[in-house]
């Protein structure tokens, strides 16, 4: 089988399945049956798709994240999170070379995030057309398919609406294309997505002035708003209850503010250099595993270092698209950067780099961008021994999947790896494990 077919099969599998409708009544639930597909993806992705090799620059770079990143790990209060999140990381920086085979199957990828779309929303309205057979009051969390939590849903949106826009001026897929930008945008206006509607206009003001969206293509965006808008308005008004409209027309940061400045204050200069550990970040006092901002969950986790290098690494490589887009007119180029560009806008002011999907997609966008670009990157050839290491890799990550799961938090706070956020050996029903 060929190397981008591999690629191909296990991406395919994994969005269908983590999509797939009453899945989760026969597994793990809505986020932890994500979280299982995504640990499958990865381990069979270290075994089966070939690696890059990267010139030393880049090699140093990647052995200083690595070795902070252990210290980090070592020096963590919670070994268990610490340790699952540090082999979580390894794991996603090889989906990058999954995402580099891909770019002979890059259509086949375009219509796979399309189409999925296409049945959310429509299952979506499904959902809606039941409350309106029915005369009762709709809400977005249930009329929204599909997700663990509604901003998990809008994630998916963000990462789907460049490839959309794609379509656009598809010869027999326009209209549907026209139509579905349409519902997603109302959809995002219905649920009050203020990070997903911020991260979209981002999008769509980058890509107008790097012009990696057409005039056209623009104007039929801007025509898909003009509608949405209408639609939203003849929603809001035939339910006018004070609950929607408190939830619709919200001015408050939903505690963001607060959650940021409360992991400020607890950063000490230890903590700045090395972080508290991988993935152990929770606040007692708001609930949450994840403090809505990627930066800051790099910052407080893995330490100033890392979070240094990552921000200059995506500063490189967004320097390096820009430039290839100016000699390069090619659109599947610029949708894929375009939806990396939107899943780290709204990362700022949400949990992209924690929700299964998006936190896959970024990794594979990194890849496929990475392929595009001329970096005379080669894949390296496999060997046996090389396989045996990663087998045993995979293997060891997998055993730590498992133990985590069964060593959760009796208290739920809100999702990192596991939907109810926090492990330790503490909380481990394997008795001998509860000492640790």
């Amino acid at each position: 089988m060929k190397i981008q077919n591999i690629g191909l099969y296990i991406l395919c599998s994994f969005l269908i399945l983590s999509l797939f409708p009453t899945i989760d009544s026969y597994f793990l639930g809505l986020y932890n049956e994500k979280r299982g597909f995504q640990v499958a993806v990865l381990a069979l992705s270290i075994i089966l798709v070939p690696k890059l090799r990267l010139d030393k620059k880049y090699y140093s770079i990647l052995v200083i994240i690595f070795f902070s990143a252990l210290l980090s790990t070592i020096f963590s209060y919670n070994k268990l999170q610490a340790v699952l999140n540090f082999l979580h990381l390894i794991l996603l920086i090889n989906i990058i070379n999954l995402g580099f085979t891909l770019q002979k199957n890059i259509n086949k990828i375009f219509f796979l995030l399309f189409f999925s779309n296409l049945f959310v929303v429509c299952y979506s309205l499904l959902n809606y057309s039941f409350f309106i057979i029915n005369q009762a009051q709709p809400y977005p969390d249930a009329i929204l398919y599909g997700f663990y939590n509604i901003r998990f849903f809008n994630q998916f949106q963000v990462l789907c609406i460049p490839f959309i826009i794609y379509f656009l001026p598809h010869k027999e897929l326009s209209r549907v294309a026209f139509t579905l930008l349409i519902l997603n945008i109302f959809l995002l206006l219905l649920s009050s997505a203020r990070g997903a509607i911020l991260a979209s206009l981002v999008m769509l003001i980058l890509g107008g002035y790097y012009q990696l969206i057409n005039r056209k293509q623009l104007l039929k965006i801007l025509k898909c708003s003009f509608i949405s808008l209408i639609l939203f308005s003849i929603y809001f008004l035939h339910h006018q209850d004070s609950e929607s409209i408190n939830y619709v027309i919200r001015t408050s940061s939903s505690l963001r503010v607060e959650i940021w400045s409360d992991l400020l204050s607890n950063l000490v200069l230890s903590n700045i250099f090395i972080g508290n550990g991988p993935g152990v970040y929770f606040s007692q006092e708001y609930g949450n595993s994840h403090p809505h901002n990627s930066v800051l969950q790099f910052l407080y986790n893995w330490g100033g270092i890392i979070t240094t290098f990552v921000i200059i690494l995506f500063f490189k490589l967004f320097q390096l698209c820009i430039r290839y887009t100016k000699n390069n007119n090619i659109p599947e180029f610029n949708i894929c950067f375009l939806s990396l560009l939107g899943l780290l806008t709204y990362s700022l002011v949400s949990g992209v780099i924690v929700m299964p999907i998006p936190q896959t997609f970024i990794f594979i966008l990194i890849g496929i961008l990475l392929s595009y670009l001329p970096l005379n990157l080669k894949v390296s050839n496999k060997s046996e021994n090389n396989i045996i290491i990663y087998s045993l890799l995979s293997l060891f990550y997998i055993f730590f999947v498992i133990l985590s799961y069964n060593c959760l938090d009796s208290t739920p706070y809100g999702p990192n790896f596991w939907s109810n956020g926090q492990v330790s050996f503490n909380q481990c029903k394997i008795m001998y494990l509860k000492d640790l």
